[in-house]
């Protein structure tokens, strides 16, 4: 038998929250609950939901707030019925553009919401059909370019974030282990290869930093490089393979590594806790083209230290 379809239901109403979860639970639905925004974020980062049935008007996060964050880190992957108890204009404009997969009134027309959850779980079969053919793949890979002016525009680890969220099943502290080392990858490849910025530049103060930037970026030279991101999944061993590559001039990694091997994570110089991270977080790390080009492998199923 089929997992019942997961449902959230967030008010800060005890009743309304009491009452949903009662008529959900009868119409066969598995229902978690929550009282505010920010609790109900935490629990969507934890836990695997089919939907959320929000209220608008809460103190603290609001559903707007909470609907933006759900689609700024879940896309079109989890669905989000708002419900309000007067549906304003401007409210309404801006929950589309959120959005919002639908909408409730106060007080709640129990026909309408069920109907409304069938529909959107119908919906959802059809996306998670579409993921499936993802994960029957011996190996799927993926390709990214990116030129320096529009390199800071968007969170390189929140696309990447995506991508494994949405089309594969990863164990989520290998998912935050990975974007660790994502963040690190292409940061220090923007940072030291490609704007060829030196460990005195990265002690300045965030306005002179920003300003040394600005700069950087306005030589031509260095305005034409571009950073490549690229990673793989191999779903018949579970291994993800991750590259990052700039065109900068490249480094002696050969000395960090050999520090990084035989030092403790929090002993390395703080300019050295990039490639420390990496070493300690992947399974494998190689250098190339004199350092421009670094690659991490790491297994899908567990994390480091689950191997000691």
């Amino acid at each position: 038998m089929p997992d019942k379809p997961k449902i959230l239901v967030v008010d800060d109403s005890i009743a309304i929250v009491n009452s949903l979860q009662s008529i959900l639970t009868i119409s066969g639905y598995s229902v978690d609950t929550a009282f505010n925004g920010s609790d109900a974020l935490r629990k969507i980062y934890k836990n695997e939901y089919d939907l959320v049935i929000c209220d608008i008007e809460m103190p603290g996060v609001s559903g707007l707030e909470f609907l933006s964050r759900v689609r700024q880190d879940f896309e079109n992957s989890l669905d989000v019925i708002l419900m309000t108890g007067y549906l304003e204009h401007d409210y309404f404009i801006e929950a589309i553009r959120l959005g919002a997969s639908d909408f409730i009134r106060k007080p709640i027309d129990t026909k309408q919401m069920i109907h409304s959850i069938k529909e959107l779980m119908f919906r959802k079969r059809s996306r998670d059909d579409i993921s499936g053919f993802f994960s029957i793949l011996n190996r799927a890979s993926f390709d990214y370019e990116f030129n320096v002016e529009n390199f800071t525009k968007f969170a390189i680890s929140k696309v990447f974030s995506a991508h494994l969220r949405h089309r594969f099943k990863v164990n989520a502290e290998v998912l935050n282990e990975l974007l660790v080392c994502v963040d690190e990858m292409v940061y220090n490849a923007y940072i030291h290869g490609t704007l060829g910025l030196s460990v005195e530049d990265r002690a300045l103060g965030h306005d002179q930093l920003q300003s040394l930037i600005d700069q950087k970026i306005q030589d031509p030279e260095i305005n034409a490089r571009v950073l490549r991101l690229s990673f793989s999944i191999d779903n018949i061993t579970n291994v993800i393979e991750i590259t990052v590559e700039d065109q900068g001039q490249g480094f002696d990694y050969e000395h960090w590594l050999n520090q990084v091997k035989s030092e403790p994570i929090l002993d390395i110089k703080e300019h050295g806790r990039g490639l420390s991270l990496l070493y300690h977080l992947s399974d494998k790390i190689v250098f190339a083209k004199q350092g421009r080009m670094v690659t991490i492998q790491k297994s899908l199923l567990h994390t480091k230290k689950d191997e000691s």
